[in-house]
């Protein structure tokens, strides 16, 4: 009796992917990985085919904006999709994607959500998941670690001491150089101090130096990919108080949408900059000479959208804040004084009977 009452579950348990709705027993999606094993960094296509009645409608999950869009430990750059009517009057569509993914050892691919539309009402149907094998760049003949050395014992030695002693009168004639300039000195503001570079002006700079670079030869491209990636980050950092240059990839973008500006497409555009560097740094790929003039390109728009956005909120921000200190003081913001009339005193005649005698 317990082996038929299990025979009976597993075959009345609906498959992974598929609607076990009596009136809708025709629907089903399938997922499709297309390669065996893939490397960090790497890009392949991953497929997913929805059958369906043709009095249905079906939708994929698509990148918005050009935005990844992320399936458990892959992400889909582009999507592609196709639509095939069957003889038996059922429809198949497919939507193929682009992905890569940076997971070490193995990814997985979460389930996929298709969405099936009869008039008002709408369905989900999700995928199996998966898990996609990933290549190490550790080479096979690689040497295990190697044990500790033994310990080497060094004679003991006087000149410790002697640099010891010969550091201290430095530092002493040090302090007394500087207690001796400070008492001397008359004018605390003689030296002029200069200011810093404005970040972007900084970023531009660094945007015309870049440009230079020869990506014809490969060997400048590390160089190229790495110097991007630190001016735009430096850039944020400064402009926008975000510390990019210690945060990933995707913490930075994750902060940026915290704060009030930049906007979406600004965001994006910065993110898509970033991950192409990521892809030369960390999987060693080697994209075309023109890619590099194209990034060059978007950076210089990235800097110039966020410095108008900045200028635009610091502006209405001084703006609010004068408005609230004359709406507190309720006095004009800066209130015309009368010229004082012109008299002549004992004291100013007798400075200009000095002066004729003087003459």
């Amino acid at each position: 009796m317990c082996l038929l009452w299990m025979v009976f579950v597993r075959v009345s348990w609906p498959a992974a992917g598929q609607d076990a709705s009596p009136e809708h027993t025709a629907r089903e999606v399938q997922l499709h990985v297309l390669t065996d094993s893939v490397a960090i960094g790497e890009q392949f296509f991953l497929a997913v085919t929805a059958r369906y009645d043709t009095a249905e409608t079906v939708s994929f999950p698509l990148p918005d904006n050009g935005e990844a869009l992320a399936f458990g430990d892959v992400e889909a750059l582009e999507a592609v999709m196709h639509e095939r009517l069957l003889p038996d009057g059922m429809k198949v569509d497919s939507s193929v994607y682009l992905v890569t993914t940076f997971a070490l050892d193995t990814a997985r691919v979460a389930p996929i959500p298709v969405a099936f539309t009869t008039g008002d009402d709408v369905l989900i149907v999700r995928t199996g998941s998966t898990w996609i094998p990933v290549r190490s760049f550790v080479p096979e003949d690689a040497e295990d670690i190697r044990d500790l050395a033994p310990l080497v014992a060094f004679p003991r030695s006087v000149w410790w001491i002697v640099a010891g002693i010969v550091l201290l009168l430095l530092l002493a004639a040090g302090i007394a150089w500087w207690i001796r300039r400070r008492r001397n000195r008359d004018d605390e503001n003689e030296t002029e101090r200069i200011p810093p570079i404005p970040p972007d002006r900084e970023a531009y700079a660094r945007l015309d130096a870049l440009e230079k670079t020869d990506l014809s030869d490969r060997r400048n491209m590390p160089f190229f990919y790495d110097e991007l990636s630190g001016l735009l980050r430096t850039y944020v950092a400064r402009r926008l108080h975000v510390q990019a240059l210690e945060m990933t990839t995707g913490e930075t973008v994750a902060r940026l949408r915290e704060q009030d500006m930049p906007d979406n497409r600004t965001i994006s555009r910065f993110r898509n900059v970033l991950v192409a560097c990521d892809y030369v740094k960390f999987a060693d790929a080697r994209p075309p000479a023109k890619q590099g003039a194209d990034l060059i390109a978007t950076s210089r728009g990235i800097v110039e959208s966020m410095e108008m956005q900045a200028c635009a909120a610091e502006e209405a921000a001084a703006a609010e804040m004068a408005e609230t200190h004359d709406a507190s003081s309720g006095l004009p913001a800066q209130p015309m004084q009368p010229d004082a009339p012109e008299t002549d005193t004992p004291d100013t005649e007798r400075s200009v009977a000095s002066r004729l005698r003087i003459l």
